[in-house]
């Protein structure tokens, strides 16, 4: 088992990353931890230490496949979003692009006056 020094060291380690990651990072080290413990009483003969090592161990399962189904599904909306906001890009896209095409010398008007402004600006400096 690992001292209450090296916990906190890697405590503080994690705590430097991040907030998500750091997060995903603590609950790795806590299952690691609660895995250990469980190995050091699994050769205890005491009944209640056994019954308890049980439970312990029911619990955890239970939450790493809870951490793992709200992964997916955080990864799922995740790529729905990404996919949503594709399409709304090649919406804008094939909308500039029309606009250039049949308005090509407002465009390029625009881009002149921009160019004057830009180039004003940097001159005064």
């Amino acid at each position: 088992m690992q001292s209450s020094v090296d916990v906190g060291k890697r405590s503080r380690r994690t705590g430097r990353n991040g907030g998500h990651s750091a997060r995903s990072e603590e609950w790795r080290n806590l299952v690691a931890d609660v895995e250990d413990l469980i190995k050091k009483v699994a050769n205890v003969d005491d009944q209640e230490i056994a019954e308890i090592r049980t439970r312990v161990e029911d619990t955890l399962a239970r939450a790493k496949s809870s951490a793992g189904a709200s992964f997916a599904a955080m990864r799922d909306r995740a790529e729905e979003a990404a996919a949503v906001m594709r399409e709304r890009a090649d919406e804008i896209t094939e909308a500039t692009d029309e606009y250039v095409h049949e308005n090509p010398w407002a465009v390029i008007g625009v881009a002149a006056a921009v160019g004057v402004l830009i180039g004003y600006i940097a001159a005064r400096r």
